[in-house]
């Protein structure tokens, strides 16, 4: 049932990605801006940008697809440790950049960032470590739908973080 949950979790936050990306001119050349200002100054941002939005909606597949579960987990943590690695060049150099993970409009990207991220990578481990256990009908139901409520929890993770960090130390 970990892994149902694990595969819903993760649709959900690297769907709402995608659709978030692309959805709009701005949400595509806000995260091509992000690239640019977090990623490597030799790699070109739009292309690298592009990639890394086919690798978000290719790890939606592979976490779907029987049999392709293994490799969707692995693109999922290699995904989301590149996150973390320019989340924390940014942190680390003090640049106020804005999170565009799902699109256009979040916040400055901070250690709450780096956190949920990090959250991330451990539910794909974990998941792909959870096997295959078939499960119950009403049980898989559970797992997916508690997945799928974890994962509209992840996407409004900055809300999340405002409601629970005191005030002063939201970043």
């Amino acid at each position: 049932m970990l892994d149902l949950f694990a595969r819903a979790l993760l649709a959900v936050v690297f769907s709402a990605a995608v659709v978030g990306k692309v959805r709009s001119r701005q949400g595509l050349a806000g995260f091509r801006d992000l690239v640019a200002a977090v990623g490597p100054r030799w790699l070109p941002a739009g292309p690298v940008a592009g990639v890394v939005v086919m690798g978000e909606a290719g790890t939606v597949v592979l976490l779907a697809v029987p049999g392709m579960r293994p490799a969707g987990y692995a693109m999922a943590a290699v995904l989301l440790v590149m996150f973390c690695a320019g989340i924390a060049r940014a942190v680390l150099s003090r640049q106020p950049v804005r999170c565009q993970c799902f699109g256009a409009g979040g916040g400055l990207l901070g250690p709450r960032h780096l956190v949920r991220n990090g959250l991330l990578v451990a539910v794909a481990v974990a998941g792909a470590f959870a096997g295959g256990v078939p499960a119950s009908a009403p049980g898989a139901l559970v797992a997916v739908v508690a997945g799928a409520f974890a994962g509209l929890l992840t996407i409004r993770w900055e809300d999340v973080a405002f409601l629970l960090v005191p005030a002063g130390r939201n970043r």
